[in-house]
């Protein structure tokens, strides 16, 4: 029987090894001798200090001295403790992961500690690619996330002034009219058109034709209030969204944004002179449907440019 439990502890892949109450080793078996390169003949009977030096470490002495003398049970994990029985010279113990198990024994009237040592470093590593590989998805998704927010603001903004653009501009405008129907709000749909834009370009070129339209931009955005929109629709039109407590305050923001446009522009050395025509059509007066009021307040916008420009007028039947 002691030889078929010999040939077991031999076999078992894990660890095993008893020591008495003065540390002396008393089994130390075949897993332990292939790992260490330390033959049972050679070790049974040294203390363990001398053969794990590892162990002289407070922590594990009070451990085993714990076991021996008051029969009491520890774990230690690889991942705080790393390794407890280094592998033979000539062999990275860096990587290497154990477990143990210390348990106290109990023989006539002697005690002993077991020591069981389990081999964790294969499943360190899965874990350790898994930590990766999670790490790796995880920046993964975040590029894809930013990536789909640039995408989601380059299809909703002009890409020279950063204003909404058409597209964006007809969904704040379906939504505005939505809520005003609900809550029996109004709103001015402003068509902004600058006067003599393709004269700047054909006097100064596109680069600065390009740096008007972002300082038009600038002063539309800059005089209605942070609540209502302004969005390019293409070329140098300009159009606003204004929530409105009476109809009549259509006409003060439109004068107010003529007189944005006052002074003249200061660009590259040259000074550019720009008005602007506005046309106007009112949520509910003149229509419930977003096409129907921006169709309106372009005709209102070509009357303008029809009768001299620079200057706004106000959407009336006889225009379309």
């Amino acid at each position: 029987m002691d030889n078929l439990i010999s040939q077991a502890l031999n076999k078992v892949h894990m660890g095993i090894m008893i020591v008495d109450r003065q540390l002396k080793v008393v089994v130390w078996n075949g897993w332990l001798e292939r790992l260490t390169g330390k033959n049972k003949e050679d070790v049974v009977g040294l203390n363990l200090l001398e053969v794990c030096p590892r162990f002289k470490s407070n922590v594990y002495l009070n451990i085993l001295q714990n076991a021996l003398y008051h029969g009491q049970s520890r774990f230690c994990s690889s991942a705080l403790h790393k390794a407890f029985i280094l592998p033979k010279e000539g062999e990275d113990e860096h990587l290497l992961r154990q477990n143990m198990n210390v348990d106290p024994l109990y023989l006539e009237d002697r005690s002993y500690a077991l020591i069981q040592i389990s081999d964790m470093t294969n499943v360190n590593t899965r874990v350790y690619k898994l930590k990766n590989l999670i790490k790796e998805l995880e920046t993964e998704y975040a590029k894809i996330k930013i990536s789909e927010k640039i995408s989601k603001h380059l299809s909703l903004h002009d890409p020279l002034t950063g204003l909404p653009n058409r597209l964006a501009y007809n969904d704040r405008l379906a939504w505005a009219i939505s809520n005003a129907q609900r809550n029996h709000g109004k709103l001015a749909i402003m068509f902004v058109d600058a006067d003599g834009f393709k004269q700047v370009n054909d006097t100064y070129g596109h680069d600065v034709g390009d740096q008007v339209l972002l300082e038009m931009a600038k002063r539309l955005s800059e005089t209605v209030p942070s609540t209502d929109t302004v969005a390019r629709l293409g070329g140098d039109e300009f159009i606003i969204l204004s929530h409105l407590k009476d109809d009549r305050d259509a006409e003060v923001i439109a004068k107010r944004v003529e007189a944005a446009f006052s002074t003249h522009f200061k660009i590259a050395g040259n000074y550019i002179n720009l008005s602007i025509s506005i046309g106007i059509s009112l949520f509910p007066k003149h229509g419930q449907e977003p096409s129907e009021l921006l169709r309106q307040a372009d005709g209102a916008m070509y009357k303008i440019k029809k009768n001299g420009k620079n200057g706004y007028g106000i959407y009336e039947p006889e225009h379309v």
